[in-house]
């Protein structure tokens, strides 16, 4: 039930959000041509709190600036005569707020699929097109702007029906040991969330702290004032969910470049020691699908920005 309230609240959220911007757009420039999804927003991501105050007021203006364009570009590029704006709207107009319900179930595959397997199947099936790589320039913008197409619109994946056994078995993934580590997800982002692990102030992959955020961000920023930066990054790891579905893509410093969440669960294999799947793998699909179902609730808000 829980999650039906929530994905009833994102469905009353999404035309309310989606209205406001109509009119305004038709206000700003009297048609709907100049439609532009909104940018990412740092005061929306709840991930950024485990982290410095220095790294805090990079993502006032972060290096993805400029990205959401991009991927609007490719999303007008001609591919074989055709272009995706021709089925979806010279702007993706017809596409506003779908990314908040991904991943969704296909009746003709029998299983969830993702936003890039999606773009992919259109690509093929409707334009007669090569798929695009994964983790190549052409996939990751065109995905990037899919997504920002439902920007500052809460997430609301369907966790019952024909998808239920799907997150079962991404929650196991999550859960199940793996590795020369012998490991799971669980024990980084669960067991020591709050604590250092490799540099790194581990948190929960959850929505958690939706509700109270704002009294939970004040006692984090009161605690930097103090120069308790460890006491700051523990409080926000512990207690505020950073989420993980809806601020993927992102780039990170620490790779220099954009990266899709499938990216992240391949580099997280391999942090543990086991041999990573193929991209688009049905194991990463569930386990992003589990994860976005933790997520619901939380706004879109892509590329995202991480450390």
């Amino acid at each position: 039930m829980g999650a039906h309230r929530i994905g009833m609240k994102g469905k009353y959220v999404h035309k309310g959000v989606a209205l406001f911007l109509l009119l305004g757009m038709m206000v700003w420039s009297g048609t709907l041509s100049a439609f532009q999804p909104p940018a990412y927003e740092a005061r929306l991501d709840q991930g950024l709190f485990k982290y410095s105050p220095e790294f805090r007021a990079m993502a006032d203006f972060p290096p993805t600036e400029g990205m959401i364009e991009q991927g609007l570009a490719r999303f007008r590029q001609e591919r074989g005569g055709h272009t995706c704006a021709e089925c979806h709207g010279e702007s993706g107009e017809k596409l506003k707020g779908v990314a908040a319900g991904y991943p969704k179930f296909d009746p003709k595959l029998g299983k969830p699929k993702i936003i890039e397997q999606q773009i992919n199947a259109c690509l093929e099936q409707r334009m007669g097109q090569k798929p695009l790589a994964w983790e190549g320039d052409d996939l990751l913008l065109l995905t990037v702007y899919v997504k920002a197409l439902a920007n500052g619109l809460p997430l609301h994946v369907q966790a019952d029906g024909p998808l239920a056994p799907f997150v079962a078995a991404g929650e196991r993934a999550y859960r199940e040991r793996v590795g020369q580590f012998d490991v799971a997800c669980r024990h980084c982002h669960e067991s020591v969330a709050g604590s250092n692990l490799r540099a790194e102030t581990m948190s929960t992959p959850s929505n958690r702290g939706l509700g109270e955020k704002e009294a939970l961000v004040r006692a984090v920023l009161a605690a930097d004032a103090k120069g308790e930066r460890g006491k700051a990054a523990s409080l926000a790891g512990a207690t505020i969910g950073s989420g993980s579905a809806e601020h993927w893509p992102a780039f990170r410093l620490k790779w220099g470049k954009l990266a899709s969440l499938q990216h992240r669960l391949r580099t997280c294999n391999q942090n543990v020691r086991v041999e990573p799947l193929p991209y688009g793998d049905d194991l990463y699909v569930n386990l992003e699908l589990y994860l976005a179902t933790l997520s619901n609730g939380l706004p879109v808000n892509v590329p995202g920005f991480r450390p």
